[in-house]
């Protein structure tokens, strides 16, 4: 089953499954071993807070070897918006998965959508 992943303002932008983070579409990006959250090339991305990617200070994180990406899964289907989290000053970093990707239009600025 997967598990959402929410940016810190509440919006879905991806799922959990297993040990992988995924997209909204079903495109693996990152792995998750504890709490840290890695892209697929090893390098360390941030922290898994409350269903968000963020950017959490942590004591100490090490490198992680590049990974082969598993298989694109089907997408689990739209999920509601939640409420965002209590501004706990850590800044989502879901985006910086992408691994010098362009991500979807609608994870970039909302506005952007609106000026097409």
């Amino acid at each position: 089953m997967a598990m959402y992943i929410y940016q810190t303002d509440g919006h879905p932008v991806g799922f959990r499954f297993g040990n992988f983070i995924h997209d909204m579409a079903g495109v693996p990006l990152g792995r998750i071993l504890g709490t840290h959250v890695y892209r697929l090339d090893g390098s360390y991305v941030g922290e898994l807070f409350k269903e968000s990617v963020v950017a959490k200070p942590v004591q100490s994180v090490r490198p992680m070897p590049p990974i082969a990406a598993p298989p694109t899964l089907p997408s689990p289907g739209a999920s509601f918006r939640r409420r965002g989290l209590v501004d706990y000053g850590y800044p989502d970093v879901f985006n910086d998965l992408y691994e010098g990707q362009q991500p979807p239009l609608e994870l970039n600025n909302p506005m952007e959508i609106a000026a097409e």
